[in-house]
């Protein structure tokens, strides 16, 4: 198996945690890089397994030292993927899978440029409010507006990434079964 650096990216809600997950479950070998975050811990999540969760402090000075392969604002929150992270996984023989927003994926990939882009886009940005709206009905209108107005920027850059994997609305086993055959090609290259 060649170990290859994967970028998972699209918009909020587009369901980029529940198919990450699903791939890691399928390929062993493939393991998923914890992002570092400002934002507050949600229900459900567990630290250092879903997000380091750290102070806007902290992540400032790990940003001043170097830290980070990539850093940025997303929603008003800090993230960022941090070196030791992917070098510890790389040295172990695993292929590393990055679960970012866009803009994040564009910085790291300029830094490794062997990484494998993929971008996951709902079916429609109706139905990607409805995803919004439906799993995060503790937030204002506005906050729910906010993510869609990214969302319509990020679906307008979607042909950068190498690859575009439609998650249709009921139908997230397509997606899951699309993007590993995209890993498998890629981790498992045929013989020349």
């Amino acid at each position: 198996m060649k170990s290859v650096i994967f970028i998972l990216m699209g918009p909020s809600g587009v369901g980029k945690t529940v198919i990450g997950h699903a791939l890691l479950r399928r390929f062993k070998r493939l393991k998923k890089i914890v992002t570092y975050t400002t934002r507050p811990q949600r229900p459900r999540e567990t630290n250092h397994i879903d997000y380091h969760f750290v102070s806007p402090q902290e992540f400032e000075r790990k940003v001043a030292t170097g830290d980070f392969i990539e850093h940025a604002a997303v929603h008003g929150d800090q993230y960022g993927s941090a070196w030791h992270d992917l070098d510890a996984l790389r040295n172990a023989g695993n292929s590393a899978l990055f679960i970012i927003d866009i803009q994040g994926a564009k910085i790291f990939k300029r830094k490794l440029k062997d990484a494998v882009t993929i971008f996951l886009a709902p079916d429609s940005l109706e139905s990607l409010r409805a995803r919004i709206s439906r799993r995060r009905s503790n937030e204002s209108r506005e906050q729910v507006e906010r993510r869609m107005e990214t969302a319509r920027r990020e679906m307008a850059q979607k042909d950068w990434a190498q690859h575009v994997v439609v998650n249709n609305q009921g139908r997230r086993g397509d997606a899951i079964q699309r993007v590993a055959q995209i890993m498998k090609s890629h981790m498992y290259p045929p013989h020349t």
